[in-house]
């Protein structure tokens, strides 16, 4: 997955909207682009935003749920390049008054980006990062999942074919949830507009497994 490049466009949004709004130096922004690239939250232990996760140890069995990563949830011919193609962001210069029209335009195109239908109603297993939707980790039922470090919290979404909102199913327990996590349950195509972002998807879950990570970078 071009994370990477999820987050460059990403970036983008914040320069232009300040460029626009606040009329900041061109050193101003590529301080503030630094910022965006390097800042690690103080509990991440090394992760910076923008960062996918960490290779893993052997995982659980998938127990009939198809076991899918982030690039499984674009749809054929959708592409980040593709998007950054039609931005045109090097046309802007700082305080340009066609900035916030631009942000505008970004903001809708990721808001709308379009899922896979392939992927309506079956039953998948995949790994992320976990946005709690209620501010707390404890007892949680609802959250998004991202596919990288800081999203929807340090940095702005990802495009709406990049979030599942993830709603744990009445017959489990709720559950006190790692920073990230491997859920498991039925996949719908369904958006919704949260308070942290919109998600292209909606998944019903079943299961939820810490990430068992090789070194573990989420300090309890």
């Amino acid at each position: 997955m071009a994370t990477s490049k999820f987050l460059l466009v990403c970036g983008a949004l914040m320069l232009t909207g300040a460029a626009s709004q606040n009329a900041v130096s061109a050193g101003a922004r590529e301080s503030l682009a630094e910022s965006i690239v390097t800042a690690q939250a103080s509990s991440s232990g090394g992760l910076r935003i923008g960062d996918p996760l960490p290779p893993s140890k052997a995982g659980n069995a998938s127990d009939g749920y198809e076991e899918i990563l982030w690039p499984a949830l674009l749809p054929e011919g959708w592409t980040v390049e593709g998007i950054m193609e039609k931005l045109n962001l090097n046309d802007l210069g700082d305080n340009d008054p066609k900035a916030r029209e631009m942000l505008q335009k970004v903001r809708e195109m990721w808001d709308n980006a379009p899922v896979n239908p392939k992927l309506d109603n079956r039953r998948v297993r995949i790994p992320g990062f976990v946005v709690p939707l209620d501010g707390q980790r404890e007892k949680t039922r609802e959250f998004l999942l991202v596919p990288y470090f800081g999203a929807c919290i340090h940095a702005p979404a990802p495009p709406a074919n990049q979030v599942i909102h993830a709603v744990i199913d009445k017959s489990v327990k709720s559950a006190n949830l790692s920073p990230a996590m491997w859920i498991s349950g039925t996949i719908r195509t369904v958006r919704s507009d949260t308070r942290m972002g919109v998600s292209g998807y909606e998944m019903t879950v079943d299961k939820v497994e810490p990430y068992q990570l090789d070194s573990n970078p989420f300090p309890i």
